[in-house]
């Protein structure tokens, strides 16, 4: 029996025997013909009520979906009928034997619809192996396949080893919830699902492995968004050792111009194809409001404190003094036409949902600026003065729109930045979806405060570095910075990969200092004892000697989601759990019996 890619290399005349599923049947009187699908290609069937009686008859009783098993002979299309659009368009198989393998009830939704009309998530999932039969899903599930498999091959040939690591692991502190499993042979206690493979690619490091990689399943009690799963995903996996920063940052972006441009994979294009757009931190959420910022577009804001310091305006002129405030401004070129009034009403609405009270602007039209903020200024001479060094330094032309936001907490400033940001890109019709914009964010802080307790708790990593002082190791530079109570201040030697606005990988430097990573804990309020409770391993294995190492693991699934162009990375996931983390196939989270709960002793409360 052949398969649809044989039928493309078979000879007009040869007999073949194909099976597949009915895609389409017409009936033109007295000769009928039906698409068979196979995996990847449809191919024309045509049967004469003249040539088979009895089998026509047979043909008549095929609906859309049948399996059938089909036999015949190869020939030609006539011109005029040839379908350029498939690859089987030039041949038809004329019927000579035919076998109903299966039959098919009707379809609960319409596998043919468009993105537009596309049945109910929850459907598809229930039935997702009729989903399945969808092109574009096909498609996806077929493109994810041979980007893992060429990111393998790639890996492979740069020298690193693919070593699977523990599904049943221990609990850590990853930054998100684990999922517990419950032992039956040590009743009480738990595995962990590991939220990553970080522990263990790190201690293969001590073990003497110079470069990991791993296609590697991970396990994190998460809420769902668009842009990340319910329960598990995938991530590729690596750590080199004797890495500094510079060297992961130049292996992921050969990785990228080599493997995630290909146009086997993708019609996109890379920009920056000479090096990828390096960001600190505290700079992109300054410029952007995010640390995963979107640069496919132009939009960023600027320092506005210099020309509101010591104004009459005093709103604005009160914040510049202070040190964690920020009054930003964003010049949005030739918009004062492409913004109403009501546009920047949104824009307005936007402020408010973050936690401003209200945003100003000035509209830069042929011959004067016009705006509500400029009375605060004084009188008419202060006035001109400051208009005219306001446009000076934000370079404002005829044409353009200026936005100022300000307040005393950065933090709702940034989130005001970030979603108005995202909005005028995609009012103005900024953005190009045909490109890749890959950006590295770093130097994160190493801690940060807790806005809920106010306690400090780590910012990325636990398992990371710090930049050191000039002359000090890191464990002194700890504890100096405890001692001055500038632990805020610390910068992370890690970082994180963006693309398209999307955060796609997290990594960084790994600490081998026992002593450092005992400390580290300690001040977020572990006790020595919990640390080596937890991670005594990771600290036992340092003291027998670690070369330094570092490392990152991209998602699987979030690079996908950018080469298709996707907005919901369910779309891209085999069998995915919906928005409230079930499956609506399976049916799972689902009760257990009394009896697994008594094995494991565990009593379930309400």
């Amino acid at each position: 029996m052949h398969i649809f890619p044989e039928i493309l290399n078979t000879q007009i005349g040869q007999k073949v025997t194909v099976g597949g599923f009915v895609n389409n049947l017409r009936d033109h009187g007295g000769l009928i013909f039906i698409d068979l699908r196979s995996q990847t290609e449809i191919l024309q069937c045509v049967i004469s009520s003249e040539e088979k009686t009895e089998l026509f008859s047979k043909v008549e009783e095929i609906k859309y979906e049948f399996v059938l098993k089909v036999t015949g002979t190869i020939r030609e299309r006539t011109l005029e009928s040839q379908n350029p659009d498939l690859a089987t368009g030039s041949i038809e198989l004329v019927i000579e034997d035919l076998e109903i393998v299966s039959t098919a009830k009707t379809l609960p939704f319409d596998i043919h619809a468009g993105d537009d009309n596309l049945a109910n998530e929850d459907v598809r999932l229930k039935y997702r192996y009729l989903d399945f039969r969808r092109e574009k899903l096909k498609k996806t599930l077929t493109l994810r396949h041979n980007f893992i498999l060429q990111t393998r091959n790639w890996f492979n040939k740069e020298g690193f080893l693919e070593i699977q690591t523990p599904i049943l692991a221990n609990s850590s502190p990853e930054g998100s919830r684990d999922y517990l499993v419950p032992s039956r042979i040590h009743p009480g206690k738990f595995y962990a699902l590991p939220q990553a493979p970080q522990q263990f690619k790190q201690l293969l490091m001590v073990g003497g492995f110079n470069k990991y990689f791993q296609i590697a399943p991970c396990f994190r009690d998460e809420d769902p968004r668009a842009d990340r799963a319910v329960g598990d995903f995938y991530q590729m996996d690596l750590e080199m050792a004797w890495a500094t920063q510079d060297d992961i940052f130049a292996m992921f972006e050969k990785y990228c111009r080599e493997i995630v441009t290909n146009p086997e994979l993708t019609s996109k294009k890379l920009l920056d194809q000479d090096g990828f757009l390096r960001l600190r931190y505290d700079e992109a959420m300054d410029n952007y409001g995010s640390d995963k910022p979107d640069l496919r577009y132009d939009l960023i804001w600027k320092d506005a404190k210099p020309v509101f310091e010591n104004s009459k305006f005093q709103v604005f002129a009160d914040l510049c003094v202070e040190k964690d405030s920020r009054v930003q401004a964003l010049v949005i070129k030739n918009a004062v036409d492409k913004l109403s009034r009501s546009d920047l009403d949104k824009v307005q609405e936007i402020g408010r949902q973050n936690g401003l009270p209200g945003i100003a602007y000035i509209q830069y039209y042929e011959n004067e600026a016009k705006s509500p903020i400029f009375k605060f200024f004084g009188d008419d001479s202060e006035i001109e003065t400051k208009k005219k060094e306001i446009q000076a330094y934000f370079g404002a032309e005829s044409g353009d729109i200026v936005l100022f936001i300000a307040n005393s907490d950065k933090n709702i400033v940034w989130k005001a930045q970030h979603q108005m940001r995202l909005h005028l890109a995609k009012h103005l019709d900024l953005i190009d979806e045909n490109v890749l914009k890959f950006v590295w964010i770093y130097d994160f802080p190493f801690y940060e405060t807790d806005e809920k307790n106010g306690k400090i708790d780590f910012c990325h990593n636990p398992f990371g570095v710090w930049k050191s002082e000039e002359g000090l190791s890191a464990l002194e530079t700890l504890q100096k910075a405890t001692k001055e109570n500038s632990l805020t201040e610390l910068r992370a030697i890690q970082y994180d990969i963006t693309c398209n606005g999307y955060e796609i990988s997290s990594g960084g430097v790994r600490n081998n200092n026992p002593e450092a990573i005992l400390e580290a804990f300690k001040i977020v309020g572990y006790t020595e004892e919990e640390v080596r409770g937890k991670f005594g391993h990771m600290l036992e294995a340092y003291e027998y000697g670690a070369p330094p190492h570092a490392g990152f693991a991209p998602g699987v699934e979030r690079i996908i989601m950018i080469l298709t162009g996707e907005t919901n990375i369910r779309e891209v996931i085999p069998f995915p759990k919906n928005g409230s983390g079930i499956d609506p196939m399976t049916g799972s989270p689902s009760e257990v019996s009394p009896h697994q709960l008594k094995e494991l002793g565990i009593k379930v409360q309400n």
